[in-house]
């Protein structure tokens, strides 16, 4: 959300570049009015620049529809300046009623909705701006702004308007702006969300359109385990073939787009997937020099955090723990759109548990403070490395207790209650929580992925503390029962924890 709010005020403060050329075109009062509340937003007086646009919106007759939207803009954004979302709602609600409405307007209008829960509001707006033809301005949303309210919707189980969400941003003709998200497959994977919904629903006709034409990791890895796919597809998934013609398809779009930051990290992720992180250093290291570079790189400020933390990745996959810390850390300097950035520090503490370093993960954990900004999916994450921590040192008392955290939020992140009954040694629950994910529409996949058989590690990667147990857990006879009922056991023939 912060990040799609900061993009729509970059987009508003671009708008005003030229503003009393805007201003002319309606009577001497509107454009003296407008005039001076540009000005006054410069100024950084946002009071001032309000009461005067309210002199123009209170007389729309007065001038242009154009004048007129660029007004709401203002004022909109001074109310969201101001942290006061009703405000700024009721000013977007007002504006895009507004013939030449803007992109902005719209983009608001839906976000303050969907901040305050009313998804029901939010999605009539994408409904009524789509029957406007206003398919352009529902591509100028981030889709990560969608994922973000799917994740919430899921969350709060509420399914019809998930579904009504996922159908949306799954018609094609929902063609993100974003070029990182057609690098990324992110359309594919958002139809793949959708894709799911659809066989829990009993939709398998309209789900298998949908699955015929994924093609990339992410979105296929989605739907495998769903128990009614390899008959949809008419086969099992061959992970290894679709990473290498992820990796084929990212190449290309490399030459076609030499300056997308965005190409080169996918790259590298696919080489990781395939467990050849030798290659992807070298390809990252490469195209370091370039980061500097003034127009080497069109998208830096989005994807330079991700392109440290796929360096990372590829160094703990080789063995090169003091490299891999250097670039987590220089990662997670950037922030995540306006706010700190917690994913990194959470990758990199996992990354020094699964070396053992058990009081450099609980060090970079501290970094977050007592209440980390992270997703009820974060601080599930952050409570399990913790707790593995703990255990490593054998704190064991203070691992259960962060076991017990995530036991209490088990429907936040079903694999970090496994992950920590693994940590302290309790196999009996580690089996029970298992055959419980695989059990579940929503976990399986998950547990899938946790117990497939995977090719051979790195020799040179760490060697997990628990992976004694975690062997002896997925052979005992109720979790193999429990494969076998959900479709398993599977063979992906690519490198363990190809995440």
């Amino acid at each position: 959300m912060r990040r799609f709010l900061l993009l729509t005020g970059a987009v508003l403060m671009a708008a005003t570049a030229a503003p009393l050329a805007a201003a002319g075109d309606g009577p001497p009062d509107a454009g003296k009015a407008l005039a001076g509340a540009i000005q006054a937003y410069r100024d950084g007086d946002c009071p001032k620049a309000t009461s005067l646009i309210d002199q123009v919106i209170a007389a729309p007759g007065s001038t242009t529809d154009k004048n007129l939207s660029f007004a709401y803009d203002l004022a909109i954004d001074c109310a969201w300046q101001a942290k006061d979302r009703a405000k700024a709602g009721g000013y977007a609600k007002r504006a895009i009623a507004v013939d030449r409405g803007s992109d902005f307007a719209w983009r608001i209008a839906v976000a303050v909705d969907f901040d305050a829960k009313r998804y029901g509001a939010g999605l009539d707006t994408i409904d009524r701006m789509l029957a406007a033809g206003r398919g352009g301005t529902l591509n100028s949303f981030d889709p990560r702004f969608f994922l973000q309210i799917h994740v919430q919707l899921d969350r709060d189980d509420d399914t019809a308007d998930d579904m009504r969400l996922l159908a949306i941003v799954a018609n094609r003709a929902y063609d993100p702006d974003d070029l990182s998200a057609k690098i990324n497959g992110t359309g594919d994977y958002l139809r793949a969300l959708y894709a799911r919904k659809l066989l829990t629903a009993g939709k398998r006709d309209e789900a298998r359109a949908l699955i015929a034409e994924f093609e990339g990791y992410d979105a296929l890895e989605e739907i495998a385990f769903a128990p009614e796919v390899p008959a949809l597809r008419g086969a099992p998934i061959d992970f290894r073939a679709v990473v290498e013609a992820d990796l084929a398809r990212h190449r290309a779009m490399a030459t076609d787009y030499p300056h997308a930051l965005a190409a080169i990290n996918a790259m590298a992720r696919d080489l990781h997937r395939l467990g050849r992180d030798d290659e992807a250093i070298v390809l990252l290291k490469a195209a370091q020099p370039r980061i500097g570079t003034p127009d080497a790189l069109d998208d830096v400020a989005d994807n330079l955090p991700w392109f440290w933390n796929e360096l990372a990745y590829a160094y703990g996959a080789t063995g090169k723990y003091d490299e891999m810390v250097d670039a987590f850390t220089k990662g997670a300097q950037f922030k995540e759109g306006s706010a700190p950035n917690v994913s990194q520090v959470i990758n990199l503490a996992e990354r020094q548990v699964a070396f053992s370093r058990a009081k450099d993960a609980l060090g970079t954990l501290d970094r977050l403070g007592a209440s980390p900004d992270a997703s009820p999916y974060g601080l599930m994450l952050v409570h399990g490395t913790r707790g593995c921590a703990y255990a490593i040192l054998g704190q064991l008392d203070k691992a259960r207790a962060e076991l017990a955290y995530a036991v209490a939020h088990e429907k936040d992140n079903a694999g970090t209650v496994t992950s920590l009954d693994l940590c302290v040694g309790d196999e009996d629950a580690a089996a029970a929580s298992y055959v419980r994910r695989l059990a579940s529409a929503d976990d399986r996949r998950s547990a899938m992925l946790d117990l497939a058989d995977y090719d051979a590690s790195d020799p040179r990667a760490p060697k997990s503390a628990v992976a004694a147990r975690f062997d002896r857990v997925r052979k005992r006879p109720e979790v193999v029962a429990a494969i076998r009922a959900a479709g398993g056991p599977v063979r992906i023939h690519l490198r363990t924890d190809p995440s």
